[in-house]
């Protein structure tokens, strides 16, 4: 059971499980949403339409698995181009100077059969902070599209853009970010 849970900490997993395994996140069916206050008048919901990954993980001793994954920065969509343009400018993500937003895993912690806080460096704006996320696993095994051992996470989080000295706008734009990613893995295959 604490390999199923240690899969569900890092992201990927599947069984059977072998010490160090590499599983790689599908970029096609892995979403990053975020979502933050607009003026107190509604709250925007963006994505990143391109991100990726890698776990490893170690079945015999699940502390020393880790995962890194990323975003590109100038793949941001809130759904309209002019907007797309302004979040993805300098006073925003910056995506010229900064064009990935990283997290690289420290620690797992599990916090009950299929639920784990996975800790780990954040890095935006190119400052890295320590960012605690929840994940939850949501299944394990057989992809029907691909025939490939998989596993689905739903990841969830928030941080506050200001640890990371983000000010752009912090009197009427929201401050916290909520997170939500909903991640496939599959195995990686030998080469």
């Amino acid at each position: 059971m604490r390999t199923l849970f240690l899969c569900l900490a890092m992201a990927t997993v599947t069984a059977p499980l072998q010490a160090q395994d590499a599983y790689d996140l599908d970029p096609a069916h892995t979403q990053v949403v975020f979502s933050v206050d607009r003026f107190g008048f509604t709250t925007i919901f963006g994505s990143f339409m391109t991100a990726g990954g890698t776990i490893l993980l170690d079945s015999e001793t699940p502390e020393n698995s880790s995962v890194t994954a990323h975003v590109d920065t100038a793949s941001v969509f809130l759904g309209n181009a002019t907007r797309d343009q302004h979040v993805a400018g300098q006073f925003w993500l910056d995506a010229d100077a900064n064009p990935q937003l990283t997290f690289e895993s420290s620690s797992v912690a599990m916090t009950g059969e299929a639920s784990a806080q996975v800790t780990g460096q954040l890095t935006l704006w190119g400052e890295s902070r320590d960012v605690t996320f929840d994940v939850m696993l949501n299944q394990m095994g057989v992809d029907p599209a691909t025939q490939r051992q998989a596993v689905g996470f739903t990841i969830t989080g928030s941080i506050n853009r200001t640890d990371w000295g983000h000010e752009t706008a912090a009197a009427i734009v929201g401050s916290e970010i909520g997170i939500r990613i909903e991640a496939l893995g599959h195995l990686r295959e030998e080469e």
